[in-house]
């Protein structure tokens, strides 16, 4: 499939025959989005910085921001041409706001929450994925007609999944609390609690396998609804992961949904972002993928550090903070090399999710809420739910089944109007391959087991004068944008320390 590299974004076609919308991936034009950015005139760059900072996520601004603030010469160098990284806003129709990336926050959240309130964009809109007496609907396959599960099923299965979901975290006899008792810092935690890296040696699936007293079609639910936290196979995912995102959510099972996928930023996550920029004091590229970063032992002697782009063009620092993601670091080349942990690490330590997400405007009503569970391996989608308004129309998000990512066939978008027994109107549609993103690599890296005792000090490990940062790293909220912010301040602090 074409993707524009720098702009990968979806554009709606209408196709002759009547009632089909079409999602069309094209090459340079695409959705409206406040989130492409001029970069600084040629003429007005310098050759040596104190910091080039390598990515303009919310990790990358955020650190260029603060070190410009305490008076650093800052170049911020960004491959897309446009902000965000894994998070930006289209606007679509009637300017109607969209996030085709990350999407959601909470309170829970500390460090993007104290920076929504920084920039006075403490208001949200809510998502409800599970709306109380909305609509549910399974649909097990292609073939398979969708049905609306009656709400006494439903409830009974609710039910069921929880104290299931309380057995699996339940490994020491208090739902895991003695286990993780600093979610914010790994190595307190296991301090505290030695049993937290032996945990992590566990697959979600060697937890399953542990219980006792579950059924077969119980373990199956539990590892149906365990892999759908990433869509990474449970044999790929260190237990421990999703036990520390339980604690993050104060070992509450609710307060995962409510924490992790109910309340979206008004104004956009793109609104954000531009905030952040408009505070640094610095110079930026846009639209320039960096080839390698080079540590010279002498060639510049005060700027030690030789950042390359894919135009030719070549800028010297006394550090370099990477916020490149981890599934698509090895694009780099590193001289001198990453140790061989390092290396191992960012590959075959993680598993890159590459769940994609599908947005269709239908004029159906489904005022209610309406949420549908794709149980089938041949679906495109493994759910969708109500995710607000546009216009005087719904919003759906769908989420791509990793095995089967989202394309542009007509097959595919008649599958939508086929979720619902009464069917679905598709009006419009966008979204973003994050699979297929070159930048991105995929949604998050997922750690494997044993991740933390072999490789987490390693990752968070300078290389020399260059730094690894983002949320991919954070010790927190490591997935999602609190995590950015917390570890920009990391290594913020950390480069401040030294110069």
């Amino acid at each position: 499939m074409n993707i524009n590299l720098f702009s990968q974004n979806a554009k709606i076609r209408k196709k002759d025959s009547p009632g089909l919308t079409k999602v069309v991936f094209t090459h340079g034009e695409g959705l409206t989005t406040a989130a492409v950015v001029p970069s600084t005139p040629p003429s007005d760059l310098s050759f040596g910085y104190d910091v080039i900072v390598v990515g303009a996520g919310f990790a990358g601004l955020t650190a260029a921001r603060d070190l410009a603030f305490r008076g650093k010469k800052v170049l911020l160098v960004e491959a897309r041409d446009r902000i965000g990284g894994r998070c930006w806003t289209a606007e679509v129709g009637d300017a109607t706001k969209v996030e085709l990336g990350g999407t959601w926050v909470h309170w829970q959240q500390p460090h993007v929450f104290s920076e929504l309130q920084r920039y006075d964009l403490a208001n949200f809109q809510e998502t409800v994925a599970f709306p109380e007496n909305g609509e549910f609907v399974v649909k097990e396959s292609r073939s398979h007609p969708a049905r609306v599960q009656d709400s006494a099923e439903g409830q009974v299965m609710m039910e069921r999944l929880e104290g299931l979901m309380e057995k699996f975290f339940d490994v020491d006899g208090q739902g895991g609390r003695s286990v993780i008792r600093f979610p914010f810092s790994t190595a307190s935690s296991v301090e505290q609690n030695p049993d937290y890296l032996e945990l992590d040696k566990l697959s979600l699936a060697d937890r399953i396998a542990q219980l006792d007293g579950c059924s077969q079609e119980e373990r199956s639910m539990l590892s149906a609804h365990t892999a759908s936290f990433y869509g990474v196979s449970p044999e790929k995912v260190s237990f421990a992961e999703v036990l520390h995102i339980h604690a993050l959510c104060n070992f509450d099972p609710a307060m995962m949904e409510i924490a992790t996928m109910k309340y979206k930023i008004a104004r956009g996550t793109t609104a954000f972002a531009r905030a952040i920029l408009d505070d640094y004091k610095g110079a930026r590229i846009f639209g320039s993928p960096v080839t390698s970063i080079t540590q010279t032992g002498g060639e510049f002697p005060d700027y030690p550090v030789i950042v390359t782009l894919k135009d030719g063009n070549q800028f010297v620092s006394k550090f370099v903070i990477s916020t490149i993601p981890i599934n698509v670091i090895s694009s780099i080349t590193f001289d001198p090399p990453l140790s061989p942990l390092q290396r191992e690490a960012f590959s075959t330590g993680v598993t890159p999710a590459k769940s994609d997400k599908l947005l269709v405007c239908t004029s159906s009503d489904l005022r209610n809420g309406f949420n549908v569970t794709c149980e089938g391996g041949d679906m495109p989608y493994t759910s969708g739910f109500t995710d607000g308004k546009h216009g005087n129309h719904t919003l759906l998000t769908l989420l791509a089944h990793p095995g089967n990512s989202i394309d542009r066939s007509e097959e595919n978008i008649r599958l939508v109007e086929t979720l619902r027994p009464t069917g679905i109107q598709v009006d419009s549609a966008c979204g973003h391959l994050w699979s297929e993103d070159p930048y991105a690599g995929g949604v998050m890296p997922v750690r494997g087991p044993g991740f933390l005792q072999k490789y987490h000090d390693a990752v968070r490990r300078p290389h020399g004068q260059v730094y690894f940062c983002g949320s991919d790293f954070a010790d927190g909220w490591r997935g999602f944008i609190s995590g950015a912010f917390e570890d920009a301040y990391r290594v913020t602090r950390d480069i401040l320390r030294q110069n």
